[in-house]
C-alpha cells in the first residue's frame, strides 16, 4: 500500500476512534455535563491516536498475519 494511502487512511481512523472513544468515555466517567468537554478532549486525543498509530499498526499487521494467515480460511 502507497505511504500517502497509509497515512490518510490513519488521519481518518484515528479522527472517527478519538471522536467516538473521547465522547463515549467522558459521558461514561462524567456524565451528560462532560460534553461540553468533549471538543478539548477529542482535539486531545486525536493526535496521539495519529501518532500511536504509527507505531502500533506494523505490529498489529504482524500480529493478524500470525493469527489469520492469508489463504487460511
Amino acid at each position: 500500500m502507497p505511504i500517502k494511502t497509509k497515512l490518510v487512511m490513519s488521519l481518518f481512523m484515528t479522527f472517527f476512534m478519538a471522536l467516538i472513544m473521547s465522547g463515549i468515555m467522558g459521558v461514561i466517567n462524567g456524565g451528560p455535563a462532560a460534553l461540553a468537554r468533549w471538543p478539548m478532549g477529542f482535539a486531545m486525543a486525536w493526535p496521539i491516536a495519529f501518532i500511536v498509530t504509527q507505531f502500533v499498526t506494523p505490529l498489529a499487521f504482524n500480529l493478524a498475519f500470525m493469527v489469520a494467515p492469508p489463504g487460511r480460511a
